[in-house]
């Protein structure tokens, strides 16, 4: 029996240690689809704090073009079938751990839009419910209502910092997606 609870403890330390070690370093942020398609939109550096957490700083990259929609700017990838417009929200402190990535899902939440499109619309939300996956972190796809963000006083106060919750979140339909698969690496 004791023998048996120390691999099991072992086993946990180095599952903790392999997932502590995806939140350090300079990694890459990949969009991608079932057909193959992958797009680096960025970097994404972690620097380990205190308590086993990991302040992170995201640098998006310059093909995400500037763009003007809804009188608000927006850094936007357009493919051909979608633009995802990057709606960073950053209502806390940009700092992760291995049982909680939802600052980072936060500050990689996107909108969609046709690719000619000139505005906006926040029930079109995308948002990458992340995971840590051995070295990497993926995200799978969730269609969300931006409107908490956008109108956060329409939220409760003791809500306004995460605003969203499980039940707010659906599971996207790949098909209906350009790129509905988030990897950081």
């Amino acid at each position: 029996m004791k023998r048996w609870m120390n691999a099991a403890l072992c086993s946990l330390l180095v599952s903790t240690a392999a997932h502590a070690d995806v939140l350090t370093g300079t990694r890459t942020i990949t969009l991608g689809n079932a057909q193959g398609e992958r797009i680096v939109i960025g970097q994404i550096t972690f620097t380990p704090e205190a308590d086993g957490k990991s302040r992170f700083r995201i640098v998006l990259d310059e093909k995400l073009g500037e763009y003007f929609l809804a009188m608000r700017p927006f850094r936007c990838l357009t493919g051909p079938k979608q633009r995802l417009c990057n709606f960073p929200v950053e209502n806390e402190a940009p700092l992760v751990s291995p049982a909680d990535l939802t600052p980072l899902e936060y500050a990689l939440m996107f909108m969609h839009t046709l690719p000619a499109a000139l505005h906006v619309n926040p029930f079109n939300g995308a948002y990458y419910r992340m995971k840590i996956d051995g070295e990497r972190i993926d995200g799978r796809l969730h269609d969300v209502d931006m409107d908490p963000f956008i109108a956060p006083t329409s939220v409760p106060l003791e809500r306004r910092k995460r605003p969203l919750r499980d039940e707010d979140l659906t599971l996207a339909d790949e098909r209906s997606h350009w790129l509905p698969q988030l990897t950081i690496e």
